[in-house]
């Protein structure tokens, strides 16, 4: 096994996240410092003419395929694909022992990413995440779009940041894949396709290393801290439904990266380290509290139960004067579509969890994990409402869509307010986050290196 050791202690220490502007500059930085280490690919255009590129780092006989901003408002990647660029680049001794081809793109959304871009120079608040949060519709994330065909989906229309992936996965075998997600609030969960056990020891030093602790809110675990990924395939999941009858079903546009991949290399392994934002100290601890699992899941359903309908009163007092459109009009036309329609959840569909789970107490990090999730996930979409007043209050005035924004902010406020009176909210070291996640992926990519022998 190589020494990580060098490349894991350098990490810097990120007072922010970098914007896409800043990693075209640095990419084009390393290619002139590093000229026959590092080669440049351009890709393709974004939807609206945005360059995506891939640094190219390495020429081991293995390929590793890694892309920040697969959701757009998910920033660490782009930093975490920067430093890892820049530390291979300078490192031919790791270069040659892990015997890898790199192929990094920082950013797979640039123009989400550019509209994220007020949070991620900061602050780094819960409050600004939200006043500044779009996040790409499901039907145009680059991720989600990849091509599938099977029983009654017939799935070929990838957006144009799906192309700039394709074109390298159709011509490039890869061992290993991860995309870099994130989510807001908790440690980290690490997510693979199957059970790894070799793996697992290796992912919680990483996490025991660089202070984070694992996933502390109940899913499909098949290890502490590690998760089957089962919810990255919506394709899948809506075959299933629809053999079942249902015919309420969440329209879906494609699969995902990682089962394209499998397409061309069955032994295809990925791992993502599903980092989060924030967390509250209260999450280290595992001792029991006054409330029962059950109790928490409920008060979570009721959470977010309470928003959607807020949520849909004001979207429907809203429609007659929302009259232009802007992507913030297209992102919460699609978060309403299923809450109106109540489709069946395919894309991230809920957990459910058997009568001995609801009924044993919840730990203390248990209940922080479950109940402050939605506590806080509540707030986003209000900010995409906010967002998507604005737009239209800028090519005219509504005295209509002013009150209504008056409303939507005060709500806001309130539930600003109830997060921070009620947990102690603090931001992740984004070198944590990196140092952790990047570890991760180096050993992610030992370990599917024996996959690669199989096929």
């Amino acid at each position: 096994m190589p020494d990580f050791s060098r490349i894991l202690e350098n990490v810097p220490e990120f007072r922010r996240y970098m914007t896409v502007d800043e990693l075209h500059q640095r990419s084009a930085e390393l290619v002139n410092e590093h000229p026959g280490e590092v080669e440049l690919i351009d890709l393709g255009r974004s939807a609206n003419g945005e360059i995506i590129d891939c640094v190219k780092v390495g020429d081991g006989r293995h390929n590793a395929l890694i892309h920040g901003f697969p959701n757009c408002e998910e920033p660490f990647g782009g930093n975490l694909l920067d430093y890892l660029s820049w530390a291979l680049a300078g490192d031919e001794e790791l270069r040659g022992e892990m015997d890898y081809t790199w192929y990094l793109v920082k950013c797979s959304d640039p123009d989400g990413a550019r509209l994220n871009e007020g949070f991620q120079v900061g602050p780094h608040t819960p409050m600004n995440f939200t006043l500044n949060y779009y996040r790409t519709p499901n039907a145009l994330t680059p991720e989600s779009c990849f091509p599938f065909r099977f029983g009654p989906l017939d799935l070929n229309s990838p957006v144009p940041e799906t192309r700039a992936l394709m074109r390298l996965m159709d011509r490039v075998q890869f061992q290993f894949v991860s995309s870099l997600h994130m989510m807001k609030w908790g440690g980290v969960t690490y997510e693979v396709p199957h059970p790894c056990p070799e793996l697992y020891a290796p992912l919680w030093e990483m996490a025991k290393m660089f202070n984070v602790f694992p996933r502390k809110r109940p899913g499909t675990t098949i290890a502490p801290g590690v998760m089957k990924a089962d919810y990255l395939t919506p394709a899948r999941g809506y075959v299933r439904h629809w053999t079942a009858g249902n015919e309420n079903i969440e329209p879906i546009r494609g699969c995902y990266i990682y089962e394209y991949g499998q397409m061309m290399n069955p032994g295809l392994f990925m791992m993502i380290p599903e980092c989060c934002i924030w967390f509250d100290p209260g999450m280290w601890d595992d001792s029991p509290s006054d409330t029962t699992m059950g109790e928490s899941l409920a008060y979570a359903k009721e959470r977010s139960d309470e928003a959607d309908r807020f949520l849909l009163d004001v979207w429907s007092r809203a429609l007659p004067d929302l009259k232009g459109s802007s992507p913030f009009k297209v992102m919460m036309d699609e978060h309403m579509e299923p809450i109106v329609k109540r489709y069946t959840n395919v894309s991230n569909p809920p957990f459910s969890f058997n009568k001995k789970v609801h009924a044993r107490p919840a730990t203390v990090a248990e209940k922080i994990g479950i109940e402050g999730r939605d506590d806080l996930y509540r707030m986003f979409y209000l900010g995409g409402l906010i967002r998507t007043f604005d737009a239209e209050l800028g090519a005219g005035d509504s005295e209509a869509l002013t009150g209504l924004r008056d409303e939507v902010y005060g709500r806001l406020q309130e539930y600003d307010n109830y997060l921070h009176d009620n947990y102690t909210v603090v931001a992740h070291s984004i070198r944590n986050l990196v140092g952790m996640s990047l570890g991760a992926i180096l050993h992610s990519a030992m370990y599917a290196k024996r996959g690669a022998l199989w096929y």
